[in-house]
């Protein structure tokens, strides 16, 4: 028997966390525009879903313009063109950079994004 495997889902996989807010914000903002949840404004529920999505956009994108600034920097260490203590302090930095943003952004959301659906 001939297994066929379908890879519809693996395009859906979640490996970071502002990812997930981006799914969980726009499953939310489908969601309101079909189905009248109880208990909360519906006007709330959808800003909240829509600057949930935008954050976690956000986030991806300013994740991925740093992915590309190190993917430049080892080019540039491979080709003899950045010395190893240069290569290595802006790996540093990089990495600094990336988790400040994360940090600030996971902030917002809770202290700032979260308690508009309440």
């Amino acid at each position: 028997m001939t297994e066929v495997k379908v890879g519809l889902l693996e395009n859906f996989a979640i490996k970071n966390w502002y990812r997930f807010l981006l799914y969980l914000g726009g499953v939310i903002l489908i969601l309101s525009l079909f189905l009248e949840p109880k208990g909360v404004e519906i006007s709330r529920l959808r800003s909240f879903s829509f600057y949930t999505v935008v954050l976690g956009l956000v986030v991806w994108i300013i994740d991925d313009i740093l992915y590309k600034i190190g993917d430049y920097q080892e080019y540039l260490y491979e080709n003899d063109r950045l010395y190893e203590s240069q290569y290595e302090e802006v790996g540093k930095t990089i990495v600094a950079m990336r988790y400040l943003i994360y940090i600030v952004a996971l902030i917002y959301w809770i202290f700032f994004i979260s308690p508009a659906l309440f």
